[in-house]
């Protein structure tokens, strides 16, 4: 990442640079499989190096270790531009095996003979919150727009507005009908929603009140986005600290004062918009 930043800044800190050149405007990275990886990246990317994130997005993501519940809204919170890839699975949906298309008798040609409709497919993806653009892949072109599949892509792609969460249910029941929803191969098997990671209890003296300081990493969501965190006391709820993507290694952080010098158990839960706790 440091020659990359000489090589877009035109500076020679790392030494590799020795002409100040500036050879690229954007650094981004990619990802298909792992949303705990991908966060970790830009997690630890403190300079704001990282632009833009590809990062494989479909109708059945919610089957899997989710993508749009987990590394997209950390990246949109971070204002990296996000590109969506494999919208209809590496042609997987389209009758394609469970492996990355490497010949030429792997492309799929949708045009004329889908098996499912790619519009409702496309916009999912696009429809995501934070996604700006995708790499649909194209198949066939030919002459007549009625058989080119880049006009046909470009024709489902255009959006009148967002799509409300009745329609991308909808259309995940469509993208499900593929292979039973398991055409995502390259993405990482579905969790359930996870407990916070990490968590750490520590106390210190203020005058005559100790302070508890509980802190954790975040949670990871499984099919619904993650809401907020509950702080227990001995089984009594004490707080509630709202979720925010963690952008940064910077911990998630509650603080309690006690007036008193006995013993206490505490437990934290993560919270998910269906009411789900772990």
């Amino acid at each position: 990442m440091a020659a990359l930043r000489d090589y877009r800044d035109g500076t020679n800190l790392t030494g590799l640079n020795p002409e100040e050149e500036t050879l690229i405007r954007h650094i981004g990275i990619t990802g298909h499989l792992s949303s705990p990886v991908l966060m970790e990246c830009l997690q630890r990317d403190e300079g704001n190096l990282i632009d833009t994130l590809l990062v494989a997005l479909n109708g059945n993501d919610r089957r899997y270790f989710s993508h749009q519940y987990n590394v997209i809204p950390l990246a949109v919170a971070k204002n990296v531009g996000l590109i969506a890839m494999k919208l209809f699975a590496d042609g997987t949906m389209h009758g394609k095996g469970n492996f990355f298309s490497r010949a030429p008798e792997h492309v799929v040609r949708l045009v004329g003979r889908s098996r499912l409709p790619i519009k409702p497919l496309i916009q999912y993806t696009l429809s995501t919150p934070g996604i700006a653009t995708t790499i649909i892949g194209i198949g066939h072109i030919d002459q007549d727009s009625k058989r080119c599949q880049l006009v046909q892509n470009l024709a489902a792609a255009q959006l009148s507005g967002p799509l409300d969460d009745g329609r991308r249910r909808k259309i995940e029941q469509l993208a499900a009908q593929a292979k039973e929803g398991k055409t995502n191969y390259f993405q990482l098997e579905a969790e359930v929603l996870s407990p916070p990671r990490a968590v750490a209890v520590s106390q210190e003296m203020q005058g005559d009140f100790r302070v508890a300081q509980l802190t954790w990493q975040t949670a990871y969501a499984g099919d619904q986005p993650l809401s907020h965190y509950k702080v227990f006391r001995d089984q009594e709820k004490i707080g509630q600290v709202d979720h925010q993507p963690q952008t940064t290694k910077k911990l998630f952080a509650f603080q309690e004062r006690l007036h008193d010098r006995i013993a206490h158990r505490y437990r934290l839960a993560a919270v998910d918009a269906s009411g789900r706790m772990a």
